[in-house]
């Protein structure tokens, strides 16, 4: 009965353009075995009693637990249709908190509509159970070995299928996936990279089918080419914490903030590296990878640069393989870098200076433009040989997780970290003094950030690295402009990752179409107050609200909310009506 209900999610879907046979097996296979593992929570609880030998009591809990599990699930596929995820902690909160008059105003009539739709479920279970337990009779032990195959063999395929079709970029597939409840199927792309598969590169449909269930961007881009080009450096360095800018730490950086627009109240759109980079090279929260990476969606800052001529230029540390950013940010981009050799972090940063540097020596007599992408690694690896762990001490040798804890002093951790940031910083200041020498300081913009922070316990909540909260220091990164001819220039208000690309786009590239066309973000220098900041992926985000307060939607579905400095807030109140309409802006992206 689950998976029936489970198909139907498919029906009004406008994922049903993309089915083909491969697509229609793998959905079929997941309801199954998606449902099976649904009906087995009465099933156990009915099982306790059975052993008791309270057989009726077992009978009325099971049917009671499935008529439950039914009903929820057509009420979840209601609120898909609408908000396009399942029911969560905001969603409970949206319908049963104090404000849910604001936007829920429910008829009596459709009162008795739910109670009748109750009603009609629960003879529907009792009719499948009579079926059920007649087949049982019938056939008793090759019934059940029947079903348990059944469920089992569905369960494998499917989720042996999704690593097959993950790897390879099925649409059909990956996107029919997306549609059931909290349903998260196998991939393990790493695995098949390191046993030699490999992976599909470029923008390719399926069959010549494109994103039908995407509107990106809202309107198509309307645009002139400017009169001049400047050429674009995009520097990224890893787990960036803001207290590691300083001239003790990073003075070669500090000194290049000091003289340019340093945006002092930044913040990524996530806590982790692939929401970090997905938001900003796309300007849109990470929440769209699983609609983008399947439908082959590339960035639109990306095919503007290559429309305007730009030789683009990667320079990863760590590779590129998982995530996949280099099919999934540069997938239309030729030739480009997706790793760099080296057998420590330190090798291969060392490694990208040197081969950007050599690039741009050699393109003295180059008329194009160029964009150049530099992604440095060291402060999150924490790996330092001794004599380059000397800087700030006492200094610990490696990152021992083991002794964190709440009470520990963070000071010769935090050492180590700031003396891999201090050694990155000595390859950017040649990066900086070879731009300086080439004159390319005077038509480059020269972008530096960080994918995301790393927590050291300061909020002194047990708190340690990234991906565990998003509080400002794990999402809170520098923020660096040199754009030639400006003044320095500190900015205080927020600014996000969402940002970077209409700014780019607008200001720079010829772009005419308003920001929220094809961004959640508004030019860098916008100063207007932000009601709501969203961080994180389709499975665990977090809106920012009032003063950096977290409402954290976790991968179970529940709504955690928190002040800035990670204390948990209780009987919260959620603002309704203006929620509504961030999840909504939230979709916009969607058809």
């Amino acid at each position: 009965m689950i998976a029936i209900q489970f198909g139907f999610y498919i029906v009004d879907s406008s994922i049903l353009d993309y089915m083909d046979l491969e697509g229609w097996v793998f959905f079929a296979a997941s309801c199954v075995s998606h449902a099976s593992q649904f009906a087995l929570v009465p099933y156990l609880l009915s099982l306790l009693f059975l052993l008791c030998r309270y057989r009726k009591t077992a009978l009325v809990v099971q049917i009671i637990g499935v008529v439950l599990l039914s009903v929820l699930n057509y009420l979840n596929s209601q609120v898909f249709s609408i908000y396009h995820f399942h029911i969560n902690g905001f969603v409970l909160s949206m319908v049963f908190g104090k404000g849910a008059g604001e936007i829920f105003n429910f008829d009596i009539l459709l009162y008795l509509k739910e109670v009748g739709l109750f009603a009609v479920v629960a003879a529907v279970v009792v009719g499948v159970w009579y079926l059920s337990h007649r087949f049982w009779l019938w056939r008793r032990k090759a019934y059940a070995w029947l079903m348990v195959g059944i469920f089992v063999g569905s369960m494998l395929y499917a989720h042996l299928w999704h690593v097959y079709a993950a790897f390879y970029q099925h649409q059909s597939v990956m996107k029919s996936a997306t549609l059931l409840p909290y349903y998260f199927p196998t991939t393990s792309n790493g695995l098949l990279l390191k046993w030699g598969f490999k992976q599909p590169r470029g923008m390719g449909n399926t069959q010549g089918r494109h994103s039908t269930d995407l509107q990106y961007p809202i309107h198509p881009l309307e645009a002139e080419k400017p009169d001049s080009l400047p050429n674009i450096v995009v520097i990224l360095i890893d787990s960036w914490n803001r207290r590691a800018l300083t001239p003790e730490c990073m003075p070669h950086t500090y000194q290049f903030a000091k003289q340019n627009q340093w945006y002092t109240n930044h913040t990524s759109g996530s806590n982790g590296t692939r929401s970090g980079v997905f938001s900003l090279f796309f300007g849109l929260s990470c929440y769209y990878w699983e609609s983008f990476e399947p439908a082959h969606v590339q960035p639109l800052l990306i095919q503007r640069l290559q429309a305007l001529g730009y030789d683009i230029h990667t320079y990863p540390s760590a590779t590129w393989a998982d995530p996949p950013f280099g099919r999934v940010i540069f997938g239309g981009v030729p030739g480009i870098r997706t790793e760099t050799e080296g057998k420590t972090a330190l090798d291969r940063d060392t490694r990208i200076t040197n081969l950007f540097i050599s690039d741009v020596e050699g393109r003295k007599d180059k008329k194009k433009p160029f964009f150049s992408f530099l992604f440095f690694d060291l402060p999150h690896s924490f790996e330092l040989p001794a004599d380059k762990n000397t800087r700030f001490q006492p200094a610990w040798a490696f990152a021992d997780y083991t002794k964190l804890n709440n009470n520990m002093d963070p000071t010769p951790f935090w050492n180590l970290y700031r003396n891999t940031c201090y050694q990155d910083d000595l390859l950017l200041g040649r990066v900086f003094e070879t731009l300086k020498k080439q004159g390319l300081l005077e038509n480059t913009l020269v972008i530096i950030t960080g994918d995301h922070s790393q927590e050291f316990n300061e909020n002194h909540r047990n708190y340690w690295g990234h991906n565990s909260n998003f509080s400002i220091h794990q999402i809170g990164v520098p923020m660096i402009w040199h754009v030639p001819g400006q003044q320095p220039h500190q900015y205080a208000h927020r600014t996000t990752h969402y940002d970077v690309v209409p700014t780019l786009m607008k200001e720079y590239l010829g772009v005419k179409n308003p920001e929220d066309d094809y961004s959640m973000g508004r030019l860098m220098t916008d100063s207007s107050p932000r009601l709501w900041q969203i961080v994180g992926s389709n499975l665990n985000y977090a809106f920012i609200i009032d003063k950096d307060s977290i409402l954290e939607k976790t991968p179970q579905g529940s709504l955690d909310v928190y002040d800035s400095k990670m204390n948990p807030v209780k009987n919260y109140t959620l603002p309704v009506k203006q929620f509504d309409k961030a999840v909504k802006q939230l979709n916009r992206f969607f058809k």
